[in-house]
């Protein structure tokens, strides 16, 4: 069976390497070619293929978000194809329904054998992004562990510095001295080892404790 690829990518050079790249593969066949998101979920609408792969940061419509809507009309399965190592996009992407997350350095053969595998209906990720993704989740687990060891005042306190208040508006607000406060924002970041109030508010955040993370 010849898998067919639509390629996305809003860099012609890109498009044009990986046509000439998988059309010298026996079994598989470039049918179709969209430079935005928004050219792919249009040429899907009529054109046939059996895998999608789409680079992730494309102008207007970006991979990840195409993806999703890729997914959630039913289409072909998604690989994602990226320069960069990004922890936020690795897991977005693979949450908007992604079949496969690779790096554009991959080689050839394992290029196609994601290509081939993801068409079977298995799920490829690069053991790079792979390595990414699990030292992510350890430094989160990490986090959360620290997070859980904040006493409900200090979360209080970590919460009225992620608005931006000072020592002294934050005691006003609590109804403690400023000194107090102090103490307790000296506690909270050798807890969640970290040296100013900003990497506390941030790594909260990225935890889900406060809004805003990601």
């Amino acid at each position: 069976m010849t898998v067919r690829v639509l390629v996305v990518d809003d860099q012609p050079w890109v498009r044009v390497g990986l046509r000439e790249l998988l059309n010298v593969q026996l079994d598989v066949q470039v049918a179709g070619e969209a430079d935005s998101g928004e050219a792919a979920l249009t040429w899907l609408v009529e054109g046939r293929c059996d895998v999608v792969l789409m680079d992730v940061r494309m102008p207007g419509l970006g991979g990840i978000e195409a993806a999703r809507r890729v997914v959630a009309r039913g289409g072909p399965p998604v690989v994602l194809l990226t320069t960069f190592e990004e922890t936020a996009e690795m897991v977005a992407g693979l949450r908007a329904g992604a079949h496969g997350y690779l790096l554009k350095d991959t080689s050839v053969e394992a290029l196609t054998d994601a290509i081939r595998r993801v068409a079977r209906g298995e799920r490829v990720v690069q053991p790079r992004v792979a390595d990414v993704l699990a030292e992510a989740l350890a430094r989160r687990d990490a986090e959360l562990g620290a997070l859980g060891a904040l006493t409900p005042r200090e979360v209080e306190v970590l919460t009225l510095l992620a608005q931006g208040l000072p020592n002294k508006r934050v005691a006003v607000t609590l109804g403690v001295s400023a000194g107090t406060v102090k103490v307790h924002v000296s506690n909270l970041l050798a807890k969640l080892g970290v040296t100013d109030r900003a990497e506390a508010v941030r790594v909260a955040r990225r935890a889900g404790l406060l809004p805003g993370g990601h």
